[in-house]
């Protein structure tokens, strides 16, 4: 999803949870503003599409000059080597690690994972889930000896001893220990070079292929990022987008390549790496890997005369994440933008009740209906009050038609008076924006929670297949511009609740239907989000159905059982023959009105 989706789907879901009148819509036409902010933050702030273009042709041939040969549909991100014969004494073997979760694969040649599968995980199709598999996926270590020759690990063979849980490579070269305990996704890794190199200084490379794995091959596209957390700048991120080179200059605790919903991690012990770089690019759209990445750094065995690693092939579950206490967790992006901090309503209350009812109901639809239920609960005082100033400017209606008649087209002193009438009555025109403004963060959480939630990954409710992405009950064959090539019956549903309630919310606030853009707007914008829910997932469709039920049956029965229209307008009658209390708001808008008045009328004299 893009920034300008979020956004709209942000608004829509605001809009159709307030009782519209003219001063509503006004609020959210303030809202509009924000979201333009907030499209143009994210364009600028995190998609990058302009082209990086090579400076010079030489420098690029001096440093692609051989393409991978094993899969020519890829582009070889490898600097030349020098290249170092085989052993042939030694062929060319596989050894494995493998517990309850994970199975990595390793090759003699090279000594590093070729493959890793997690067994706990399907494809979308059904087939095992390959995170990678292929000599493009390596680790090489690089160094001069002080014979001065090149020495590559990935062109060694090596001999395997193998354990419980532990495989041993080594040579006269190095020796490189793999590790991985009964359960969880983390290996060991330790490097241990021969004594004979050249200024205690190698050079490190890791290659990693991304492999779909997922129905929504856009989705993937989008999500797949280079991620990693450095000593003193922190967390931090780019989507693989286009051909972009990233240089680091400082310790590096940890970096990622990053599906969807799996990652493959390298994690540091100690401040080896103190600096590098990392090349990243989107492959064709027709190939089975949609992301290259090439990893490069130095490393100095100064202070050490060994390399540890940490290496985490698995899923992105955040609860899993955080166990590791190294803010692994930061990848998955729980908030978005200038509104990175509604990630504390994800933490502080979505997650710990999601996965609070994921452990009481096996049925993640019935727990999205429930998390439904409860947040509209806690959002109720907020709701009321928006139906409260609802019923308060419907019950002035009768006096604003008065004034309006009295002042024609006098604009500026029918406002004036509007402004007093308001004051008078303790009404605040703004009172159905500002509690519509205040459940906006909700549903930005929301909006982060559900897309990356993995949880939700192939599990099925109702028709849905699969909620973490669209349910589609008609696979179009051609592709209908705005719309897709399918059609989401939670999506049809939530248009055609957000239309119910436009209809019941005009008549429960007697809008006025003069206005052509008054009068159609609630009905263009459901029309509109047709096609940009279309692509959403189901679990959030289908919590926006949920909710946009809930809102109608709220809306009938406090307007109906709860709030009394008559004693609302007694009330307000009481009111005007009190003196107003102070409000700064409504003074300054009242004395604004009156100097727009004086200036109109001085403007008519001249």
């Amino acid at each position: 999803m893009s920034a300008i989706e979020y956004g709209t789907t942000y608004i829509c879901a605001s809009f159709f949870n307030t009782p519209m009148d003219k001063n509503t819509l006004l609020g959210f036409g303030l809202l509009m503003l924000l979201l333009i902010g907030y499209i143009f933050y994210n364009q600028q702030g995190e998609i990058k599409y302009q082209q990086q273009k090579r400076k010079d042709s030489i420098e690029n041939a001096k440093a692609h000059p051989k393409p991978v040969v094993a899969d020519t549909s890829t582009q070889n991100l490898s600097n030349a080597s020098t290249q170092v014969p085989a052993v042939d004494s030694i062929a060319k073997e596989t050894f494995t690690l493998s517990n309850n979760e994970v199975e990595i694969s390793f090759s003699n040649k090279g000594a590093y994972p070729t493959k890793v599968w997690l067994k706990k995980f399907k494809t979308y199709q059904g087939n095992p889930l390959i995170l990678f598999d292929g000599d493009f996926n390596h680790f090489d270590f690089s160094f001069n000896t002080t014979l001065g020759s090149k020495i590559h690990s990935r062109d060694l063979f090596f001999n395997a001893q193998i354990a419980k849980n532990k495989i041993t490579f080594s040579n006269p070269h190095l020796q490189i220990e793999y590790t991985l305990p009964d359960t969880g996704f983390m290996a060991g890794m330790n490097v241990l070079p021969s004594q004979n190199i050249s200024n205690n200084n190698i050079d490190f490379e890791w290659q990693n292929r991304s492999l779909l794995t997922e129905r929504d091959m856009e989705s993937q596209k989008m999500y797949t990022q280079v991620c990693y957390n450095l000593e003193k700048d922190g967390y931090d991120y780019f989507t693989i987008k286009e051909d972009k080179k990233q240089d680091f200059n400082e310790a590096i605790k940890w970096l990622c390549f990053k599906q969807h919903y799996f990652n493959a991690c390298l994690i540091t012990d100690t401040k080896i790496i103190e600096k590098g770089t990392v090349h990243a690019l989107p492959t064709k759209a027709d190939t089975a890997a949609h992301a290259l990445s090439d990893f490069t750094a130095n490393m100095s065995l100064a202070h050490s005369n060994n390399i540890p690693f940490k290496l985490f092939y698995g899923p992105n579950d955040y609860k899993l994440l955080k166990s590791y206490k190294i803010e692994f967790e930061e990848i998955i992006p729980l908030s978005y933008g200038i509104f990175g901090f509604v990630k504390y309503i994800n933490k502080w209350i979505i997650l710990p009740i999601f996965n609070g009812l994921s452990k009481v109901f096996s049925s993640y639809g019935i727990v999205i209906l429930i998390l439904t239920f409860i947040l509209r609960l806690l959002m109720s005082p907020f709701t009321y009050k928006s139906y409260v100033s609802s019923a308060k400017m419907k019950a002035l209606k009768p006096e604003l038609d008065a004034l309006k008649e009295k002042y024609g087209e006098d604009k500026q002193t029918f406002g004036v008076e509007q402004m007093k009438l308001y004051r008078q009555a303790g009404v605040n025109p703004l009172g159905g924006c500002l509690p519509a403004l205040l459940q906006l963060p909700v549903f930005f959480a929301l909006l982060s929670f559900f897309p990356h939630a993995i949880e939700l990954r192939q599990h099925k409710f109702l028709w849905a297949k699969d909620l973490s992405t669209y349910d589609s009950i008609i696979n179009l064959p051609f592709t209908i511009p705005f719309y897709g090539d399918h059609v989401s019956l939670f999506t049809i549903l939530f248009v055609i609740t957000s239309l119910l309630m436009a209809v019941y919310s005009m008549n429960m606030t007697n809008m006025d239907q003069s206005n052509p853009m008054m009068k159609y707007m609630p009905f263009i914008m459901p029309v509109m989000f047709l096609g940009i829910f279309n692509k959403l997932p189901a679990s959030l469709t289908f919590y926006y159905f949920v909710s946009n039920v809930i809102t109608l049956g709220l809306q009938f029965v406090i307007q109906n059982w709860i709030i009394d229209p008559d004693k609302i307008h007694a009330q307000i009658q009481a009111k005007k023959n009190e003196a107003p209390k102070e409000n700064k708001l409504m003074k300054r808008m009242a004395e604004i009105q009156k100097q727009n008045e004086a200036r109109m009328r001085n403007s008519n004299k001249k």
